[in-house]
Order: structure tokens, then C-alpha cells, then sequence
């Protein structure tokens, strides 16, 4: 996921062309970002530097894809990313079909390498190529180590062979 949010920075700048015309099509190690609509906000004085991706979101990247309603992008001083933020049926699957996320939140944090998927009106869902369905009022994820751990009412079902 580093290398997606390490240039998610130059991409914003080419999502709002994209927003506005044919999506480009992925390919090899290239990211695409599209929307609806972007809203992006570099300038330190104008609060938070963030750019909000609103309507028919969609992150393809060559490790996964992602789809939801709405996403924002926090910039530190600096300019790189520290948080991505996606909002309303949240959507993530692995190109390798190892695993899928269903959530009404996601948060991934940069620094620490960490997704985490929150509760609204559903609780999130993370199910396996082999059927397992882990379901919790809160996952957290560490995809580069492949941990999970879940809080508050959670279930985990298994598939017989």
C-alpha cells in the first residue's frame, strides 16, 4: 500500500482530469484514481491539506482495487500522504483474490502501516479465498504482515472442507 499512497500526491492533480474525461486504462505498475468529482486543497492556510475524492470512487492499483461512494486524502507539511479516508460501502479486494473488505469506514494510516475498518449501519466484513468471514464492530488489518485483530462484538465463520 506505500507505494500507492506515495504517489497518490501527483495522481490527485491527473484524478480531476480523469473526473472529467475517459478513465485511463491501469496497467503494469500505474495507479488510477477516478471520481465524480475532486476537491483538493493544498494551501497551508486554508486549514488541512486533503484532497476529497466524491462519487463512483475507484483506486486501482496493481496489489488491489477499491471502490466507494467517497474518499479524502490527508497531506502532512510536507506534502506526503499520511491518511486516506473512504466513506460508504467501501469495497476492497486483493488482485491476487486472496481476500475482500466490506465496510461503511475505512482509515488507512501511513505511518503505521495499518487499515482499519469501521462499523456504520453494518458491521465491516473481511472474507478469504477459502471461505472464511471474519465480522466485527471494528478490524484492524497490518496487510504488510498479514495480522488482524478485531474489537467489540465480533464472529468468525469457517467453511468445512
Amino acid at each position: 500500500m506505500k507505494p500507492l499512497l506515495s504517489r497518490i500526491v501527483s495522481l490527485l492533480l491527473l484524478a480531476g482530469a480523469q473526473a472529467q474525461t475517459q478513465p485511463a486504462s491501469p496497467g503494469g505498475d500505474q495507479t488510477v484514481i477516478t471520481s465524480d468529482t475532486l476537491d483538493l486543497n493544498l494551501g497551508k492556510a486554508k486549514g488541512q491539506k486533503q484532497g476529497v475524492f466524491r462519487g463512483n470512487v475507484k483506486v486501482d492499483e496493481p496489489r488491489f482495487s477499491m471502490t466507494a461512494k467517497e474518499m479524502t486524502v490527508f497531506f502532512g507539511d510536507d506534502d506526503s500522504v499520511q491518511q486516506v479516508e473512504a466513506r460508504e460501502n467501501v469495497e476492497i479486494e486483493r488482485k491476487d483474490g486472496s481476500s475482500k473488505t466490506k465496510s461503511e469506514k475505512a482509515l488507512y494510516d501511513v505511518r503505521e502501516k495499518k487499515l482499519t475498518l469501521l462499523k456504520g449501519l453494518k458491521q465491516p466484513e473481511v472474507q478469504t479465498k477459502d471461505g472464511k468471514r471474519v465480522i466485527a464492530d471494528k478490524i484492524i488489518l497490518f496487510p504488510e504482515e498479514d495480522k488482524m485483530l478485531t474489537e467489540g462484538a465480533s464472529r468468525v465463520m469457517l467453511q468445512k472442507p
